[in-house]
């Protein structure tokens, strides 16, 4: 009677780890979808403002037609790659995604 007792134990702990898990990374997506909006949408209105400025500045030639919004699209652009990387391609997605795939195995021994 204990052992099943304990078997009913851990598989409730094992759906509240699931659950904080989904949890978790349902937050890193929408948080991800939110960063990538405002990288469009002000990357958007940087574009607007250089082209309007007319002016090149120090950098000489413009690159793309921009002069100093390039820098920012580029540089804030990797941030945003960086931001996807670590939300699409992180420790837990893949364990999950194993899960998934060898439900056999069970939980992987250290988490």
């Amino acid at each position: 009677m204990g052992s099943s007792r304990q078997g009913a134990d851990s598989a409730v702990d094992e759906q509240q780890r699931s659950l904080r898990l989904a949890k978790k990374q349902n937050k890193q997506v929408r948080d991800f979808w939110y960063h990538l909006m405002v990288y469009v949408f002000v990357c958007g209105l940087l574009v607007v403002v250089d082209l309007r400025g007319g002016q090149t500045g120090q950098t000489g030639q413009p690159v793309l037609g921009l002069d100093w919004a390039f820098w920012v699209i580029l540089f804030w652009g990797l941030g945003v790659i960086g931001h996807a990387i670590s939300v699409y391609l992180s420790d837990d997605r893949a364990e999950q995604r194993y899960a998934e795939r060898h439900p056999e195995s069970g939980p992987q021994p250290g988490r």
